[in-house]
């Protein structure tokens, strides 16, 4: 079974504050399952380990990025300071809030387009979300698109240089989640012998 990647769609759902995957054949949205680093998430997440939630999306969020944007930086500042009690959930919620409309117009304009900058946004943004686990949750999908836009955008480069690349680009781009979604198991369980 190939699934291939580059028919979906991804929209920043202004409401629930996460990306939501639709198929761009049928137009319907793509169940985001449980996989293994989510119920890992979830078991930090009913353990009560908030601090380590946040530091696995700040983890997420500096995979993503290769320079910090000041924006960027300021969060995750935030966010580290979240980490060790020096800031609260209002402070994280006020700049959570104050980046909505950034968040909305790199959805608009920057998923859209597949650019790699948008998911590594979203993913810094998410450092401070007021809910550490909806934070980690969605730093990691964002760090998993990340990649896979990553991916393609080689597989693009290669296969516009050599027309029998196009063949391997899906599994490519598939190989490409599944290690990116190893290392963030390996991050994890760091956290938990922490």
């Amino acid at each position: 079974m190939t699934s291939n990647t580059r028919d979906y769609i991804y929209i920043y759902d202004e409401e629930s504050h996460k990306i939501i995957v639709i198929d761009g054949e049928t137009g319907e949205e793509i169940d985001q399952k449980e996989d293994r680093v989510t119920s890992l998430l979830r078991y930090f997440s009913e353990e009560g380990e908030t601090a380590k939630l946040r530091k696995f999306a700040i983890w997420c969020a500096h995979q993503t990025n290769r320079e910090l944007k000041p924006i960027q930086a300021k969060m995750l500042d935030l966010a580290e300071k979240a980490v060790y009690g020096k800031a609260d959930t209002p402070q994280l919620e006020t700049l959570y809030q104050k980046t909505e409309g950034t968040a909305v117009a790199t959805n608009t304009v920057g998923l859209q387009h597949g650019s790699t900058n948008a998911p590594a946004f979203l993913a810094t943004r998410e450092c401070v979300n007021p809910d550490p686990y909806q934070g980690a949750l969605q730093a990691a999908r964002f760090h998993r698109l990340w990649a896979d836009l990553v991916a393609r955008e080689t597989s693009d480069e290669e296969s516009a240089q050599k027309s029998y690349l196009r063949e391997m680009e899906v599994s490519a781009a598939e190989q490409t989640i599944q290690n990116t979604e190893q290392k963030q198991i390996d991050r994890l369980l760091d956290l938990m012998n922490e």
